[in-house]
C-alpha cells in the first residue's frame, strides 16, 4: 500500500515537473535542454550493504525512467564518464571547450584515484 501511495506521489510530482518544464521550453523559446535527475538514497537500516544500496536505487531509477517515458520525455542513466563530464563542465566552465574529457583520460583518474 505504501509503495502505490509513493508510486502516485512520484508521478504526481513528475507530471507538474513536466508541465513546468513544457512551459519554460515554450515560454524561452529554447530548442533543446538537458535536465539532470538526482536519486538520493537513504537506507532504512545501518546495516544494508552496496548491493542491496544499488538494487533499491536501480529500482527507483527504473520507475522514474518508465515515468519520464510515459510523460514523451528521454530518460537515461548517466554512466561515470558523462556523470565526470558534467561535473567538469560545471566546475570548469571556462576549460570545458578546449579540454575533452575522454576514456582515457577516465581511467587514469580512476587508477590515480583521484575520484
Amino acid at each position: 500500500l505504501k509503495e502505490t501511495e509513493d508510486e502516485k506521489q512520484y508521478l504526481e510530482q513528475i507530471t507538474d515537473y513536466t508541465q513546468f518544464i513544457r512551459q519554460l521550453v515554450s515560454g524561452n523559446k529554447i530548442l533543446s535542454r538537458k535536465f539532470y535527475i538526482v536519486l538520493p538514497y537513504k537506507p532504512e537500516t545501518k546495516g544494508n550493504t552496496f548491493e542491496l544500496a544499488q538494487a533499491q536505487l536501480n529500482l527507483t531509477q527504473d520507475m522514474v525512467i518508465k515515468a519520464l517515458e510515459k510523460l514523451g520525455m528521454k530518460a537515461k542513466k548517466l554512466d561515470s564518464l558523462e556523470v565526470l563530464h558534467l561535473f567538469y563542465s560545471f566546475y570548469n566552465k571556462g576549460q570545458i571547450k578546449t579540454q575533452e574529457l575522454t576514456s582515457t583520460t577516465m581511467k587514469a583518474i580512476l587508477q590515480h584515484n583521484y575520484v
